[in-house]
């Protein structure tokens, strides 16, 4: 019997090997395991399963079938940050998700921080010390990367004259989510125009910005026009949140300002968020109304116009119940747009009356909430202090895998 027992597990062993020595099955079976830590995982077994698991092909293939999962967000109110992970998760993301909120915690703790950026991994935050405000990039979900401080800015301030110049200076990540190549965009009004001037840093060891051209771009504007928000890129386009039927774009590789109307009946309430090949999607919401816009950006004229593709209400209602001392918001704005992700694969909303933050997943149309403000924080009010600040944290991508010489044997 024992003999039977050794011949068995002699010829399942073979058939184990003869899978996974077979290229095209051991791609499948990489393929579907689900997470991009799982294929690092796997990379280290041996160096083939490393030229395969890191193969661009196979990658492509892999984020197709497995897309990068939102680990949780960084929620900020007025001088305070926290990392919140998303409810939930399965127990393959909790290493990272540790990982971030450890890393979030010991970044957060130091005076006033603010997010100017997140993504892919990193956070660009701006921390007042020493009197004056510093902007490390952070990197919760890498190890063996340091932190870095980026090069000291100065907003246009000094340009100001009484009440006639407002502005924003902001600073962004790049979109291909590589570490190097971080944008700084200053934009400030003199009415009736409005001004912008770039600058790129080439590493974050760089002692200087780099001036894309000689010169900004400038527009003219009506006057009652409010500038509500600078977002991220998105195709190469940075775009103001304004109070009016359209929005402000900068072209960064034409440096160039340009207006972009929204859909009719949109005029605030709204964030954008990129489309796949080069178009926009717009997030709006209405009471408990949301509505999801979607424009192909194509040619000098930037699209022929907006179409729209879902619409639902968020069944949120019931379960908030106002406050008292919360009578001042308006009856017509019960939920905020606080940010979409990438292909309005979700989007986060604030529902200021309860102190409610939600996740809604518009695929599935699940609604979850994810943060409720506590009595500390129940001084905020959104016409002092804008709304809720929400940076989602994604997965790296594409994976980060270990040296050859950190991989296991060569078959």
């Amino acid at each position: 019997m024992d003999g039977d027992r050794r011949i068995t597990a002699a010829a399942a062993l073979a058939s184990v090997a003869a899978v996974l020595g077979d290229d095209d099955l051991l791609r499948e079976i990489l393929l579907r395991l689900g997470f991009p830590t799982c294929l690092v995982h796997a990379a280290l077994v041996s160096k083939r399963w490393l030229h395969h698991a890191s193969d661009p092909a196979f990658l492509r293939r892999f984020r197709e079938r497995n897309p990068p999962r939102l680990l949780g967000v960084c929620v900020g109110y007025p001088g305070r940050y926290r990392f919140v992970p998303l409810p939930q998760q399965p127990p393959e993301l909790a290493a990272p998700i540790r990982r971030a909120t450890s890393s979030c915690d010991a970044a957060f703790a130091r005076r006033c921080p603010r997010i100017k950026h997140c993504r892919n991994g990193r956070l660009i935050i701006e921390v007042f010390h020493a009197g004056r405000f510093d902007h490390p990039l952070v990197l919760p979900l890498l190890t063996g990367e340091a932190a870095a401080d980026l090069l000291r800015i100065r907003p246009h301030r000094d340009r100001w004259e009484g009440h006639t110049q407002t502005g924003f200076t902001e600073m962004f990540l790049p979109e291909d989510g590589r570490r190097d190549g971080i944008t700084l965009v200053n934009l400030w009004r003199n009415w009736p125009k409005v001004y912008a001037e770039m600058g790129v840093l080439g590493s974050c060891r760089s002692d200087r910005w780099d001036a894309p051209a000689r010169g900004r771009a400038e527009i003219e504007l009506p006057d009652d026009i409010v500038f509500l928000e600078m977002l991220p890129p998105i195709h190469g386009k940075v775009f103001m949140v304004t109070n009016l039927g359209y929005t402000l774009g900068l072209d960064l590789a034409t440096r160039s300002l340009f207006t972009l109307e929204l859909p009719v009946g949109v005029r605030g309430n709204y964030m954008l968020s990129c489309a796949e090949d080069s178009g926009l999607y717009l997030v709006s919401a209405d009471g408990f109304q949301l509505s999801v816009w979607l424009r192909r950006m194509s040619g000098a004229d930037n699209g022929a116009g907006w179409l729209l593709v879902d619409t639902f209400c968020v069944g949120v209602g019931q379960a908030c119940t106002p406050r008292a001392e919360d009578s001042w918001v308006p009856h017509d704005v019960c939920l905020d747009v606080v940010t979409v992700g990438d292909n309005a694969d979700f989007v986060f909303l604030d529902h200021p009356a309860s102190g409610s933050l939600f996740y809604v997943h518009m695929r599935s149309r699940v609604v979850e909430k994810v943060y409720q403000r506590g009595a500390d924080e129940c001084g905020y009010k959104r016409a002092a202090a804008g709304h809720v600040r929400v940076s989602p944290v994604m997965m790296i991508w594409p994976p980060i895998f270990p040296a050859q010489n950190k991989v296991g044997h060569e078959e």
